[in-house]
């Protein structure tokens, strides 16, 4: 953050009557205390073969195995770094699966799919789509496949700057892709821009994910009473003043954001920067 965004920051700070600088240091670290433990991987019980005959009787319980974070799985990995863009992989912490990227913008579209609860599965770099056209059958992959998690729909993103959508023609093959290309593969194709995948909803959707993997179930049925009792928006600090951690308080929004029990003002901002939600009474 720079110094002027910290300047205003602290100004609205002093306008809503909190002053950071009035507050007293702490004394002593504070760690959260998640409900699971915070592993790259999850432990699964062994499968037994239903058709095997061996007599398991004196076993106290069922083996567990230890099941990594699974690699991402891209149709074709991400090409070599160049001066002008980014390359890595994020860890979706619900799935414990990575997931790569090749862009910012790339980047912070994995952080908002794998942020909703609405989306089930995150893919990335699927399979390539052949796409007809008038110079003959070519090959196309999309950046990202997602499953929404009640009705299993699957939307296929191609992401790209607003910019370069005429560079080679994606707006048509997307079209095209639409028009005959997604039987057994997805139910629809879209393109999305700088103007749907901002540094900030990327930002609030890194810090969700931050929050799942340190949820505490307590602070959240605890936050979510509390902030039960206000009807239209309620300033964040109102809400995290009933606990003695303030770490503990916001990872506890956060969840609740995620849950969409909590719904920011301010949605396209960070919630640092507009830090105003509303209870969502239809929720419960």
């Amino acid at each position: 953050m720079t110094r002027v965004r910290q300047i205003i920051r602290y100004m609205k700070e002093l306008e809503s009557g909190y002053d950071r600088t009035s507050a007293a240091l702490p004394a002593e670290t504070v760690f959260l205390k998640p409900d699971q433990p915070l592993l790259s991987g999850r432990m699964r019980p062994f499968a037994v073969d239903p058709t095997d005959d061996g007599d398991y009787s004196d076993l106290a319980s069922v083996p567990w195995l230890w099941k990594p974070t699974e690699e991402p799985t891209p149709s074709r990995w991400y090409p070599a770094r160049t001066k002008g863009h980014s390359r890595g992989t994020i860890t979706n912490p619900k799935t414990r699966k990575a997931i790569s990227y090749a862009s910012t913008y790339e980047m912070n579209l994995a952080y908002m799919l794998c942020a909703t609860k609405h989306v089930s599965l995150v893919e990335d770099q699927p399979e390539a789509i052949i796409v007809s056209r008038d110079d003959g059958d070519r090959k196309h992959t999309v950046d990202y496949r997602a499953t929404m998690a009640v009705s299993g729909y699957k939307v296929v993103v191609a992401v790209r700057p607003s910019w370069l959508l005429d560079k080679d023609d994606l707006r048509h093959t997307v079209e095209r892709i639409n028009g005959g290309s997604l039987k057994g593969f997805a139910d629809e194709a879209i393109i999305m821009t700088e103007r749907e995948i901002t540094n900030d909803r990327g930002w609030n959707s890194k810090s969700i994910l931050r929050a799942l993997k340190g949820s505490v179930g307590d602070d959240n049925a605890r936050l979510a009473d509390y902030a039960a009792k206000f009807q239209g928006m309620v300033a964040i600090r109102a809400l995290i003043d009933v606990f003695d951690c303030a770490a503990a308080a916001w990872n506890a929004v956060w969840c609740l954001v995620h849950d969409e029990i909590l719904l920011p003002a301010r949605p396209d901002l960070k919630l640092i920067d507009a830090p105003y939600v509303r209870f969502n009474h239809n929720a419960l």
